[in-house]
């Protein structure tokens, strides 16, 4: 669902400190609030890119992770974390159905 992934992209926004992207939450790093503004924004190929950027294979390490960026999210502290791992894949999903990757 389109306005599910704003949503979700769009908590991420309200974010002060990104415990997501440190090594208790992505042991690879990944640039989670940056990807997630991307898709907020709409900007699919750039969300990709910027996903690339440090995980050369997220069509497979997003569908393995046990998602340890959403146990670290902030959000999470008042309601449901962010759903990270659903947009990781929507992001390589997309890319894929675009002919990106």
């Amino acid at each position: 669902d389109p306005l599910a992934l704003k949503q979700q992209s769009a908590r991420c926004m309200d974010c002060g400190t990104p415990f997501c992207q440190t090594h208790e939450g992505c042991p690879i790093n990944n640039l989670i609030p940056e990807f997630n503004e991307l898709v907020y924004r709409e900007q699919w190929k750039e969300a990709l890119d910027r996903l690339h950027s440090t995980n050369p294979f997220p069509e497979f390490t997003g569908r393995v992770c046990p998602a340890p960026c959403e146990g670290s999210c902030v959000a999470g502290l008042v309601e449901a974390p962010v759903t990270i791992k659903n947009i990781e894949n929507t992001i390589i999903n997309r890319g894929f159905a675009e002919g990106w990757v």
